[in-house]
């Protein structure tokens, strides 16, 4: 009885056994099937737009960065407690805003006492304001005169006196002397009238220095423009030449451009340049050439050139790289452009797919001019090419696609 179980068993196990891989082939190609179809990806419908040709006049391509036209670093001309500050950054400010207040209460009294010493003065000389000063319009003077003038007649009597023998000679020396003493006292009050005169002078110069330092606790702003920076805070203390802010004048900015030498001599003052900025993607703004350099820059061996860019709306601002296009003004010639929708970016390098087909072909290319929403593009790219408008940045070189839109449709 044993026995014929054991042998039960043995053949049961064999069929088993027999059966095990049939199952897990089947098994294995059941779940097969359902990972080959979830991998399986349908061909992506993309759309075309084919390039187009525009008649342009040669440019010079370059890259420069954009700069106030004026910087100003405004400092105090006095010192002082700062009391008041009027402006943060990107302030707008006029000419003659006040941008930092400091106290004016030390001047103010300085002020006063200068003043107060020069009107001493003016009393003192009998001048009034706004008269001419005249010597002898000072009483000193006047008096001094007068002894002077009857001196010197007293003088001139005894003289004749003597010559005539009615009185000794001492008498003359005396009367002389006499005279001679007034004169020099009057000479002395004219020399005192112009001393006190020049002392007028004086204290009206350190009045208007007093003044001046009360009008110069008011810091204000040099010409019409932004705060590029604030560096005063109330309560601290301002000496003389402190810069308390930045400002910047930007209705017109400077392009600063280097110019290849093998370029130089395209490039003349009242060229037409066009330019780009990061900030504004799809904008053009537009300027001229205002000023070329002198010599060349031994280093890099390029041209300096500013151009001036009106930027009345305030959209550009100082600091911003630019990449700019001068107008050469030589004859028109073709340039391709697509729509600014076809232009992808792989790494630093723009790039583009052409249609080949079924397929797409990436092709890396350099940015130019954009005009009307077209970029301008460099590099391998013919007049009757399309190229891809969707999915730029999904395509790979070589990617089969579906295409979208009949041949050369926008």
């Amino acid at each position: 009885m044993m026995r014929l179980d054991q042998s039960a068993y043995v053949a049961a196990l064999a069929l088993l056994l027999s059966l095990t891989p049939s199952c897990a082939k089947k098994n294995a190609e059941q779940k097969a099937k359902p990972a080959e179809s979830a991998t399986a990806e349908p061909t992506p419908a993309v759309k075309f737009a084919k390039v187009t040709e525009r008649k342009l006049s040669p440019t010079l391509e370059l890259t420069g960065t954009l700069a106030a036209d004026e910087t100003s670093e405004v400092a105090a001309a006095t010192s002082g407690i700062v009391t008041k500050v009027e402006i943060d950054v990107g302030t707008r400010v006029k000419k003659g805003d006040i941008l930092v207040q400091l106290d004016s209460r030390d001047p103010a009294l300085r002020a006063q006492a200068a003043d107060a010493s020069a009107t001493q003065a003016l009393a003192k000389l009998g001048v009034k304001a706004g008269q001419k000063f005249d010597p002898n319009n000072v009483a000193e003077v006047r008096a001094a005169k007068e002894n002077m003038d009857l001196a010197v007649s007293e003088a001139d009597r005894t003289k004749k006196l003597y010559e005539g023998g009615s009185i000794s000679a001492s008498q003359w020396d005396q009367a002389r002397s006499r005279a001679e003493q007034a004169r020099a006292q009057y000479e002395g009050a004219l020399n005192g009238a112009a001393q006190g005169w020049a002392g007028l002078a004086a204290a009206q110069s350190q009045a208007n220095l007093a003044r001046k330092s009360v009008a110069d606790t008011s810091i204000r702003a040099p010409f019409d423009g932004a705060v590029a920076e604030r560096r005063a805070t109330v309560g601290e203390f301002a000496p003389m030449g402190k810069v308390v802010a930045v400002v910047v004048r930007d209705e017109t900015l400077r392009l600063r451009i280097d110019v290849p030498e093998t370029e130089a001599s395209k490039v003349t003052v009242g060229k037409e340049v066009t330019l780009t900025v990061s900030a504004h993607p799809g904008k053009s703004f537009k300027g001229l050439v205002k000023r070329v350099g002198a010599s060349l820059k031994a280093q890099s061996r390029t041209l300096p050139i500013e151009a001036e860019v009106t930027n009345a709306d305030g959209q550009l601002k100082p600091g911003y790289f630019a990449r700019a296009y001068v107008e050469l003004g030589e004859a028109d010639t073709n340039a391709i452009f697509v729509p600014r929708a076809a232009v992808g970016s792989s790494g630093s390098a723009s790039r583009v797919f052409v249609r080949s087909g079924s397929r797409v072909i990436e092709r890396i290319v350099t940015l130019g001019r954009e005009i009307d929403g077209e970029v301008e593009i460099h590099g391998n790219i013919g007049p009757n090419d399309e190229v891809a408008i969707e999915r730029v940045d999904l395509l790979q070189d070589g990617a089969d696609v579906n295409v979208a839109n009949a041949p050369g449709a926008k």
